[in-house]
């Protein structure tokens, strides 16, 4: 990591500025970022829909920041990015949250809080870092070991926009870049940030901006992004967070807050599997798609809304273009790079034969991995996640209900949630044990599968201590049929190779064949002690 020094300070500049200002209360920034192709940043301020609501001219100004931290990230770990950056002739200090939004927040918007010092110079006032207000974000142990990791220099064209008299949007058109060492990001984005008014507005100008310049929605800061050069770190795979739902919660606050949990599980992996290294990333948005398709089912009747539906069915097609990639993933992670990493694999299978078979595989699922690459990177998906999110936060599928449904939406979730865990759970039926066939573990898995992401969206309502065991027993089953039924698909792309060797594929074929009879024979087990558990509804 080689740290890089502010525009014009020496490196590792750190010193008090005795006559910085006092720390001022922290705000509370709600932004919503989108990625655009530079040649068309400069068309956006001039865009005529948003020239008719803007608040004046647009101004341009040139902003050179230093983002600080240790060498060993102090502040990243503790979730705060440090920067000094240099407006005209002033110089501006700020310490803000990294990725803070709440469960509650909106998909596809960042809400930080951030606390500024007008300061001296662009040397770090460590005076100010110690205030009581903040000491708690930046650990003591980092503020003698501050260093200036890396630089943002760019031109940002801003416009306010009024959309509505009680609505005020800070438009900001940046173009420029991140510079650390010899490396270097292009910074080619539009910033959407709500001064006054609701959400619901960031995602309407998203949206007549997409519909004039397709653009990408945007979820690490530059912060991020420039932690990511310093570091040369990819982008992972992103779980899902935890949902907080409680007894408390009605049905229209735990539908809002399952799909905007989707929404953003979707969105938190596109990095991961834009970049291509680690395939999880391209699963989760597939699991995004899915739970938010599971969820949406669950609560259709009650929210009674065909333009939901539409964008719904949308993701679906969304998620069939991300498919086949998986098949070839499948195939690569599960069985061709366990096998080159077994030294016992040699004595049955040829190396050299097993590294062809590798390259006929990916170069088989290159051509499905554009393709899954492609469905993300096109405008449709953009809308279709800025439609929902809108179509969400305006939230008219309950202010516009009739009185019955207003007042079936507007009940405590736990009305409804057990008697969906019950559906899920009779659909299973009273078998004793797995099913022999194929087929029919695949018809089990995909049951307990709906099982396992209901059961997800409502243990929030339920004691932990009576969860925990069902999750437990439910778990290691579940994967087990998901690792069954993904050697039946490894089988089924090893089988439509072509120009593979035949004796290479017998071989592998059986490999397979070895380790599913494996797993097949824990099942019964796994099967039995997950019927053993009360189910935690009850």
């Amino acid at each position: 990591m080689t740290p890089v020094s502010p525009p014009t300070a020496p490196p590792g500049s750190q010193q008090p500025v005795p006559d910085a200002q006092p720390s001022t209360p922290a705000f509370r920034e709600v932004e919503l970022k989108l990625h655009a192709a530079p040649a068309d940043l400069a068309r956006v301020a001039a865009l005529p829909g948003l020239v008719a609501i803007a608040d004046g001219p647009a101004a341009t100004q040139r902003l050179r920041t230093a983002y600080f931290d240790t060498p060993d990230l102090k502040l990243a770990a503790n979730g705060v990015a440090l920067r000094v950056r240099q407006e005209g002739d002033r110089f501006v200090q700020t310490l803000k949250t990294v990725n803070s939004a709440s469960p509650g927040d909106s998909a596809a918007v960042a809400v930080r809080r951030e606390w500024d010092w007008i300061v001296a110079g662009e040397a770090v006032d460590i005076g100010a870092l110690t205030d009581p207000g903040v000491a708690g974000l930046v650990p003591a142990a980092a503020l003698d070991a501050l260093d200036c990791l890396f630089i943002t220099d760019f031109r940002r064209t801003t416009l306010l926009l009024r959309p509505d008299p009680l609505t005020a949007v800070e438009l900001a058109v940046d173009d420029g870049g991140i510079y650390a060492g010899g490396e270097s990001l292009p910074i080619s984005e539009v910033e959407l940030e709500l001064k006054a008014g609701k959400v619901a507005s960031l995602f309407d100008l998203a949206l007549t901006l997409q519909a004039a310049i397709p653009m990408r929605i945007g979820t690490d800061s530059k912060a991020e992004a420039g932690l990511r050069l310093v570091t040369g770190k990819a982008p992972g795979p992103v779980e899902a967070e935890p949902l907080g739902l409680s007894p408390l919660t009605t049905v229209a606050e735990a539908y809002r807050h399952i799909l905007r949990q989707a929404l953003r599980q979707f969105l938190a992996n596109e990095s991961c599997a834009l970049g291509g290294a680690d395939v999880e990333g391209l699963h989760r948005m597939r699991v995004a798609l899915r739970r938010l398709r599971i969820a949406h089912r669950l609560f259709a009747p009650h929210v009674a809304s065909p333009e939901a539906d539409r964008l719904v069915e949308e993701s679906r097609a969304l998620a069939k273009r991300l498919g086949p990639a998986r098949g070839w993933d499948v195939l690569l992670s599960g069985v061709i790079d366990p096998l080159l990493a077994d030294p016992k694999a040699a004595s049955t299978i040829d190396r050299a034969a097993l590294e062809r078979l590798a390259a006929l595989a990916r170069s088989a699922g290159a051509g499905p991995a554009r393709e899954a690459m492609a469905a993300i990177l096109a405008p449709g998906c953009t809308t279709m996640v800025l439609s929902l999110a809108a179509w969400l936060e305006h939230g008219r599928w309950l202010s516009d209900a009739d009185g019955d449904r207003r007042m079936a939406l507007s009940a405590p979730v736990t009305t409804l949630a057990g008697g969906w865990l019950s559906a899920r759970m009779a659909k299973l039926g009273k078998t004793v044990k797995p099913p022999e066939d194929a087929k029919g573990r695949d018809k089990l898995r995909r049951r307990l599968r709906l099982l396992r992401y209901t059961a997800d969206f409502f243990r929030g309502l339920y004691p932990e201590s009576a969860t925990l065991p069902f999750f437990a027993v439910l778990e290691p089953l579940q994967a087990a049929l998901d690792a069954d039924q993904d050697a039946v698909t490894s089988a089924r792309m090893l089988g439509s190779l072509t120009g593979a060797d035949p004796k290479t594929i017998g071989a592998v074929a059986v490999w397979i064949d070895r380790q599913s009879d494996k797993r097949r024979k824990a099942l019964p087990e796994l099967w039995k002690r997950f019927r053993a558990v009360p189910p935690f509804w009850s």
